[in-house]
């Protein structure tokens, strides 16, 4: 996992937030922080398994973690700033399959496969509502910004019960970024003045393409086939998750 393609990202978040922070509690405003984390889902072409579908994304479930910085404007409207990072596993299922269609006799083959995972972070930036209702406060917003997508890498080896036609397959790590958007919402219960306990929904999504990923595929003694290929990818995540928002 490329995690020096992310975490700087990462970096620059914090460095924000803890200005804006610290610019709200001289400003002495109604402000908050809050963190959640939880269960991942990939939904439209970013899930699907079918190959032959040059947009399918072969992602699979994962988990999410997700910092947010709020600033009110009056009692029910207020501005967001959202850093969240997704790690969702991905399935070589599918690769097999097709690099199987090729192969005389595929029954006979055993396969071992090494997948990275998909590695998605994200910057948004919106407009959020509140509504309260007594002891809980409901909460929606949307969002837009800049989606970092880094695709799996995958490893895959065939061996034949035959003794012929070993197939080595290759695509490396590859990373792009594009505008993208989002959309949640929360519901929060108070714990204290200041300390609220959460739980969140949130979509995420974003237009990527990745360029010129090099690709390899050995089979037996014939020469390799080496290639590139510039995919379009729909990366789409539903997050569902709790957590903590601090209230200042």
């Amino acid at each position: 996992m490329n995690k020096s393609f992310v975490y700087p990202k990462a970096l620059a978040l914090m460095v924000i937030m803890g200005s804006l922070i610290s610019f709200s509690c001289r400003a002495q405003d109604r402000n908050g922080v809050s963190f959640s984390g939880g269960y991942s889902l990939p939904i439209g072409k970013f899930a699907s398994k079918q190959f032959s579908n040059p947009e399918a994304g072969l992602a699979g479930e994962g988990f999410f973690g997700q910092l947010s910085y709020e600033r009110r404007i009056g009692s029910w409207a207020g501005l967001r700033l959202t850093g969240s990072l997704n790690i969702n596993q991905a399935n070589s299922e599918p690769l097999i399959e097709q690099y199987s269609q090729f192969l005389p006799n595929p029954d006979t083959y055993t396969w071992q496969s090494e997948v990275t995972d998909w590695q998605l972070g994200a910057v948004l930036a919106g407009p959020v509502g509140y509504l309260s209702l007594g002891s809980v406060e409901l909460e929606g917003h949307i969002q837009g910004g800049m989606v970092f997508a880094e695709a799996p890498g995958v490893t895959l080896n065939g061996v034949s019960s035959t003794g012929q036609n070993a197939v080595d397959a290759r695509v490396p790590v590859a990373s792009t970024r594009a505008f993208g958007y989002g959309a949640g919402a929360g519901v929060r219960f108070r714990l204290t003045d200041h300390l609220r306990f959460q739980l969140t929904g949130d979509w995420i999504g974003a237009n990527a393409q990745l360029k010129d990923v090099p690709t390899y595929v050995k089979v037996g003694d014939l020469p390799p086939i080496e290639g590139s290929i510039s995919p379009r990818r729909f990366v789409t995540v539903l997050n569902v998750g709790a957590g903590l928002a601090v209230i200042f």
